[in-house]
C-alpha cells in the first residue's frame, strides 16, 4: 500500500510540472562518494582502492574507468594487492587507458606472487593465449594455472591438467618441464610457509 501512495504522489507531482522528489538512496551514494573521496587523499590504500571501486561501478558518481585507474594505481603502489589485480584488468581489457598486456602481466605478477588466485589464473590464460607475447608459453601458463587451482580457483584447477598434457616435445623440453615442475612444489611450499608464520 505504502508503494501505491508514493508511486502515486510521484505521478501527481508530475503532473503538476514539479520536479520528482530526490531518490534517498541516490542521495545516499552521493554522500558516500563524497566521504571517500575525501578520506582517500590521506592516502590509505584500503580507501584509495575502495574509490577505484566506487568510480568503477559508479556508485555516488557517474561510472569513470579512467578515475578508478588512478585510485588503483595509487593503491597499487602501496602494496594493495587487490589494486593490483584490478589494474591488471583494467590494462588488459583496456578500460581508462589502452589496451596493454606488459602491463597487465606486470600488475597480474605482482598480485599473483602474493597469492591472489584470480590474478594468478589470468596471468596464465595471458601467456596461455599469447596475448602480449610473440607466442604461447604453455610452461608459465601450466605453472600459474596449477597455483591457482592449489589455491582454490575451481577453473584454473580443471584446466591445469589440460596445459600440462602440453608440457611435451616440440613445445616443452623435458629439462623445462622439470624445472617448472620443481619451481611450482617450492612456491607452494614458500606460500604455505607464510601462510603458517
Amino acid at each position: 500500500m505504502k508503494y501505491i501512495a508514493t508511486l502515486l504522489a510521484t505521478l501527481l507531482h508530475l503532473q503538476a510540472g514539479a520536479p520528482a522528489p530526490p531518490n534517498p538512496a541516490v542521495l545516499k551514494a552521493k554522500k558516500e562518494f563524497e566521504a571517500k573521496k575525501t578520506e582517500a587523499t590521506k592516502g590509505d590504500p584500503a580507501t584509495l582502492f575502495e574509490l577505484g571501486d566506487l568510480y568503477y561501478f559508479g556508485k555516488g558518481t557517474s561510472r569513470n574507468f579512467g578515475e578508478a585507474l588512478k585510485a588503483y594505481q595509487a593503491a597499487a603502489e602501496k602494496g594493495y594487492v587487490l589494486a593490483e589485480a584490478n589494474l591488471g584488468y583494467l590494462y588488459e581489457r583496456g578500460q581508462g587507458t589502452g589496451r596493454d598486456y606488459k602491463k597487465a602481466m606486470e600488475w597480474y605478477s605482482k598480485a599473483a606472487e602474493k597469492g591472489h588466485a584470480e590474478s594468478q589464473a589470468n596471468l596464465a590464460e595471458l601467456y596461455y593465449s599469447s596475448k602480449g607475447l610473440p607466442k604461447r608459453d604453455f610452461v608459465n601458463a601450466w605453472k600459474w594455472y596449477k597455483i591457482a587451482g592449489e589455491l582454490g580457483h575451481k577453473e584454473a584447477k580443471l584446466f591445469a591438467p589440460k596445459v600440462q598434457a602440453l608440457l611435451r616435445e616440440p613445445q616443452v623440453t623435458p629439462e623445462q618441464k622439470t624445472k617448472v615442475e620443481a619451481e611450482v612444489k617450492v612456491w607452494l611450499e614458500e606460500y604455505k610457509k607464510k601462510q603458517t608464520s
